[in-house]
């Protein structure tokens, strides 16, 4: 998987994710030469689609599949601070890729804010509440 990645600052965002490189290159043209200066280009190994995108403050984003999820909801615990947001995790099913090249979209993708109430639904329903969540 070929991932688009931008940080500017404290603000990171992906920019774009596609299967395959000659597309993500091809786009990685179109980003403007202002917004291109914050950009990576990065290639992840051994994940196809779905795959999942976990962002947490101050941390770089981490990649991961259907069984790490899982066991991340499994190893999150629950915190003192109940508007606390663990992490955000978005759903990458297909090529992504926001109208503006180089902008910040992220929000278009299928996500979740993962609060204590959502460790303590996964805790009692298990992958049947990540699934009627549309996480899985």
């Amino acid at each position: 998987m070929f991932i688009i990645l931008a940080t500017k600052g404290d603000l990171k965002w992906i920019s774009g994710v596609f299967q395959a490189e000659e597309v993500a290159r091809q786009y990685m043209d179109l980003i403007p030469d202002e917004l291109k200066v914050y950009h990576e280009f990065i290639q992840i190994e051994n994940i196809t689609y779905p795959f999942y995108i976990i962002q947490r403050q101050a941390s770089p984003f981490r990649f991961l599949d259907k069984d790490e999820v899982i066991s991340l909801f499994d190893h999150t615990d629950i915190s003192e601070d109940e508007d606390e947001v663990h992490f955000n995790i978005y759903t990458v099913d297909s090529d992504y890729r926001p109208k503006k090249p180089g902008t910040d979209y992220m929000g278009i993708l299928r996500h979740d804010h993962v609060t204590n109430e959502s460790i303590e639904m996964y805790r009692e329903e298990g992958t049947a509440f990540l699934s009627r969540r549309r996480i899985l």
